[in-house]
């Protein structure tokens, strides 16, 4: 009897320590579990609020890899995608962009924030409508993304050959931003597209007394002293923009443009053969940053390297990187004219003639091109000037640039059955292609 009431109060006191144990450890657990949980929140106002400084700084790169910290902590938090979709446009991952602003509207709906970051990515493409109807609005009330509307506009403006509007807002943007170094950028951009190199020169300095570190000033600035014969000091400035970016794809071409000027062919091909094993992703993002379109990304090392091997008569190795650069990019008269020199250089003239002929075709649509510009500064709401200049674009430069003529046609006039009449044609002909290879799968 004895002996089973010790037992029993043995047991009594086991079950007491144990309890006096699991206690302590519950609460433990719980309290790792709320800081987890506090961390975890904590972590995520620091990425939005990270990306939302570098945003401001015009660091976009890094915008966007905090922000996809945030993203990948928490998928459904509104802040986070409305910043990730910011981000994403500003580094023209603009289909990104659309697919993080669905996601957005399936988990809060239609908000005026979502609402005024989709005008800006459809502006991102050349599509101005909505951003320039409600652009007064969006100025009086910026909420801190006063310099971002002002430079979407701009660029948009640019996209759209509306040199005038831009200026405007580079007007205002400059104003009240005098430490920003954009202005000047896309001043100088302009001012260089019209021919005016000396002012477009003095806009890109400008831009990088502000801000040394801006590369896609530097870059515009060298290749304004390349085409004016300065090569050392083209060189130099490109080096600049690799003090920068150890690999930034374009500085490193440009250099190796340089390089060939100077008859240097083996440095030249050095840089050719390290541009050559960098992704694709990143040579295509580097280009846009300096504001090069995408299709002369496409090509651009290949026809380099084509260009290197005519220069120094090695004609068969030039013909098999300028075939590879036709075929990355047809409508590249560059690209073709070089390709029929090399031709010539080994006595294949059928072929050159080949090329010659679809580059004579080519030009006297550029020509055509050139008048419709001229004619367009007298009378900016043509529709069907902007339709003939979409269809150019289209057949002969780019794509992604005629579509967005037609496009900016029909936003002058609705109706306007040249613009619909090409976009029905591009559009079916794609699909068609489409279709085709999923049979050919």
């Amino acid at each position: 009897m004895v002996s089973h009431r010790e037992d029993e109060s043995g047991n009594q006191h086991g079950s007491g320590k144990r309890i006096s144990w699991i206690l302590p450890g519950i609460l433990c657990a719980g309290f790792l579990i709320a800081g987890l949980i506090l961390w975890k929140s904590v972590w995520i106002e620091i990425c939005q609020w990270q990306a939302s400084r570098n945003l401001q700084s015009h660091h976009t790169t890094e915008a966007l890899s905090w922000i996809q910290q945030a993203y990948e902590l928490d998928r459904q938090n509104a802040e986070t995608l409305l910043t990730l979709a910011r981000a994403q446009r500003r580094t023209n991952q603009v289909e990104d962009a659309v697919e993080t602003l669905k996601k957005l509207f399936q988990l809060s709906g239609q908000t005026e924030e979502l609402q005024r970051e989709q005008w800006l990515v459809e502006a991102q493409v050349g599509d101005l409508k909505n951003l320039e109807q409600h652009l007064a609005d969006m100025l009086i009330d910026p909420r801190g993304n006063a310099a971002d509307i002002c430079e979407t506009f701009v660029n948009s403006c640019i996209l759209n050959y509306r040199f005038a509007d831009a200026q405007r807002v580079i007007e205002v943007w400059q104003a009240d931003f005098p430490e920003d170094p954009l202005p000047h950028y896309y001043q100088g951009r302009i001012l260089e597209h019209q021919g005016n190199w000396n002012q477009a020169e003095t806009e890109f300095n400008a831009a990088l007394k502000l801000s040394p570190e801006h590369i896609p000033s530097a870059y515009n600035l060298a290749r304004i002293k390349l085409s004016q014969n300065q090569v050392d000091a083209a060189l130099e400035i490109y080096q600049r923009c690799l003090q920068q970016q150890h690999q930034h794809a374009a500085a490193l071409l440009g250099m190796a443009r340089c390089l060939s000027m100077q008859q240097d062919v083996a440095a030249a091909r050095k840089i050719l053969n390290q541009v050559q094993q960098m992704p694709e992703n990143q040579i295509m993002k580097d280009f846009r940053e300096v504001g090069d379109p995408a299709y002369a990304a496409r090509n651009a090392v290949a026809l380099q390297r084509g260009q290197l091997e005519l220069s120094a008569g090695n004609y068969q190795q030039a013909i098999t990187n300028l075939e590879t650069a036709v075929s990355l990019n047809p409508k590249d008269r560059k690209a073709r004219l070089s390709l029929a020199d090399a031709y010539r250089g080994l006595g294949e003239l059928k072929k050159a003639e080949v090329q010659l002929q679809v580059i004579q075709k080519s030009q006297a649509a550029i020509t055509r091109l050139d008048e419709c510009f001229d004619l367009l500064q007298k009378d900016l709401t043509n529709a069907e000037l902007r339709a003939e200049i979409g269809e150019i674009f289209l057949e002969h430069i780019s794509e992604n640039q005629g579509i967005v003529w037609l496009k900016n046609a029909l936003y002058y006039d609705a109706d306007n059955q040249r613009a619909t009449q090409a976009l029905k044609k591009y559009y079916e002909q794609l699909e068609n292609e489409k279709q085709n290879q999923v049979s050919e799968e």
